[in-house]
């Protein structure tokens, strides 16, 4: 493909992805009225005490959020390509735009290997998956802990048959925690894995099989803490979002309950766009499970809940969409000698 051709055809590329995540953004904002619900809680949020210092620290957070997710995926990529830190941010909001209308952020992954020069695509999409693994794998270790609080909420243990369900929980979950972290950090033994299985076939898809023997035990656990420290932020801005909105839960309740929506939505089939109304409807149950039997749930109650998962939708997935829209036109998915 020429010069020309290629150049036009990455612009045509670009603003058709564009064009797509802005009318999804004003499908589900606007058509579908969610903006309007969302707009529905400002009343609510001015009548708030300490509502600025809440705010700025939701903020202040976000920008810790991606740059840690920003750090995180240029450790992963600097095995294929070096890339910058503010190249990879770059990637890192683009992909976020692109995901907007795809399932279960799988833009993420296509969103970010379009801003690399050199590195075989391919293989960076695998590698991005690896650090979206470690992510889920650190949704799914809190998550269980969670259960492991929330469960003698709902069930009486002095019932000797919710006991021992839940001594069966508790090993469960032990032994499910201890083979989903030791198999990641050992997840460079996976291209022997495929090695074995694939035969002969195995000459056909080495190139791609054996990018997950690049990572040491060291680099994968550091991408493991990343993704820890990313759910640690993100979970406590939904904490002071909650406190924002006076719900009645301290750190250890909101870490418990939050732990329970994150579980959960890993679990539910999404487009980032529709989160709003899943992530409201799983929080609404979750925190109505627990709150109810203590006397605390009320309509208003219920509306403080999903004030803050929606605002929290709003300041991690939509507001960097839409900034990460404007990085699309440094995205090249067309190169030389190499189609997307």
């Amino acid at each position: 493909m020429n010069t020309k051709l290629r150049k036009t055809t990455n612009t045509i590329i670009k603003l058709l992805v564009v064009a797509v995540t802005l009318v999804f953004l004003y499908d589900q904002l606007f058509r579908r009225h969610d903006l309007e619900n969302i707009t529905a809680f400002f009343p609510m949020i001015r009548e708030k005490k300490n509502v600025f210092f809440f705010l700025v620290a939701v903020g202040a957070l976000l920008v810790l959020n991606f740059s840690l997710e920003t750090m995180k995926w240029q450790l992963i990529i600097s095995k294929l390509e070096k890339v910058p830190f503010l190249r990879a941010a770059k990637a890192v909001f683009a992909g976020m735009a692109v995901s907007m209308f795809m399932p279960n952020r799988v833009g993420d992954y296509l969103g970010r290997v379009f801003i690399l020069k050199h590195a075989d695509r391919i293989q960076a999409v695998l590698v991005t998956m690896l650090g979206s693994l470690a992510q889920i794998i650190t949704t799914l270790l809190f998550g269980m802990i969670a259960i492991l609080f929330y469960y003698p909420v709902l069930f009486d243990l002095h019932i000797l048959l919710y006991r021992w369900i839940y001594s069966g929980i508790v090993l469960g979950i032990t032994i499910t925690s201890f083979l989903l972290v030791f198999s990641y950090l050992n997840f460079n033994s996976f291209s022997l894995v495929i090695k074995a299985i694939s035969g002969r076939g195995y000459l056909k898809i080495n190139k791609y099989a054996e990018v997950f023997s690049l990572y040491t035990f060291g680099e994968l656990l550091t991408i493991l803490l990343l993704s820890v420290a990313r759910y640690l932020v993100f979970s406590f801005q939904f904490f002071l979002l909650l406190k924002m909105f006076t719900v009645p839960v301290n750190y250890p309740e909101a870490m418990m309950l939050v732990g329970m929506v994150y579980l959960f939505m890993t679990g539910i089939p999404t487009i980032a766009l529709t989160e709003f109304s899943v992530r409201g409807t799983v929080s609404l149950t979750i925190f109505e499970q627990y709150l109810a039997p203590l006397g605390h749930w009320n309509d208003e109650l219920a509306l403080s809940v999903v004030a803050a998962s929606s605002m929290l939708w709003v300041v991690n997935i939509v507001f960097p969409a839409a900034i990460g829209t404007l990085f699309i036109f440094s995205l090249r998915f067309i190169r030389r000698n190499h189609v997307a």
